[in-house]
């Protein structure tokens, strides 16, 4: 990142400070947003570590949670962002789009959200994030956590689409949600709160890309990414996308294979065939 960029960054952070001081400290932030477009909504609460919804154009909610946790090389647990930049921790752009922006321990976040209603049966959310050092070089590992619930049904079932994208089923309905490449250390799904009670608890821990197939039951997701961050010079950054698709169509069954103990009947019953072909010979 550049000298005059890391500037502007900071001079956003002051003039938020300002902002706050001039209105006397007392105004609590803003700690809650919420994106429409073409019928379908999309929520967060910041200070519920990202409890919300992601509703179709039915008024259906989708989503449990979506939040972020981050641990740097000097620390010895995940912490979730928190730390709203006072006074433009929330910047709303138009009715479909929030940029988020948290300082945390000597880093700069900014997540940009934004909601597309492709269709009354599709839509997505697109989530860039950045992270920058506002210090010496820090190594830095970043965490998504996702608790869809698809048709309000904490019965869901899951399956492992590509090493980046994790998929929630209920019926026809599916939520993919999928990890930008570059960084990227893996994936692990559990069920509630299985993962949730990891990212909050007091020692750290990074995903060990197990669990799906999954349930089906209440599932979560994390993904985790890792870099390093150095002020004025090295960025990290990636995206997560959640995609919902109230039209889903299942893969067809693969073929059925069977067990060993079947494979031994089989070939017990045609062992007197072969020997009646023997002696007919």
């Amino acid at each position: 990142m550049s000298g005059a960029l890391l500037k502007k960054l900071w001079s956003l952070i002051l003039l938020g400070a300002l902002a706050s001081v001039l209105m006397g400290g007392s105004q609590a932030l803003a700690q809650t947003f919420t994106l429409t477009d073409n019928g379908w909504t999309y929520s967060e609460d910041i200070s519920q570590q990202g409890l919300g919804d992601f509703k179709d154009t039915n008024g259906t909610d989708h989503m449990w949670r979506n939040w972020w946790w981050y641990r740097t090389s000097n620390m010895q647990r995940e912490v979730s962002l928190s730390n709203l930049v006072p006074g433009a921790g929330i910047e709303l752009i138009g009715t479909n789009e929030a940029r988020l922006r948290f300082v945390e321990q000597g880093l700069f976040f900014e997540l940009t959200y934004k909601l597309t209603g492709i269709s009354s049966t599709l839509a997505r959310v697109d989530i860039d994030w950045s992270i920058t050092s506002t210090g010496p070089a820090l190594g830095v590992d970043f965490f998504a956590y996702s608790d869809f619930d698809v048709n309000g049904s904490i019965s869901n079932s899951g399956m492992l689409v590509n090493p980046q994208t994790v998929r929630f089923i209920d019926n026809t309905t599916a939520v993919d949600v999928v990890a930008s490449e570059a960084g990227l250390v893996g994936y692990e799904v559990g069920t509630y709160s299985d993962l949730l009670g990891k990212l909050n608890n007091n020692v750290a821990d990074n995903v060990s890309n197990t669990g799906l197939p999954y349930g089906p039951d209440d599932m979560e997701n994390i993904f985790q990414w890792h870099g390093t961050v150095v002020s004025g010079q090295q960025v990290m950054q990636g995206t997560l996308t959640k995609l919902v698709n109230l039209n889903y169509n299942p893969p067809p069954p693969g073929p059925v294979i069977p067990e060993p103990g079947t494979w031994a009947l089989m070939l017990s019953g045609l062992a007197p065939v072969a020997l009646r072909l023997r002696k007919k010979a």
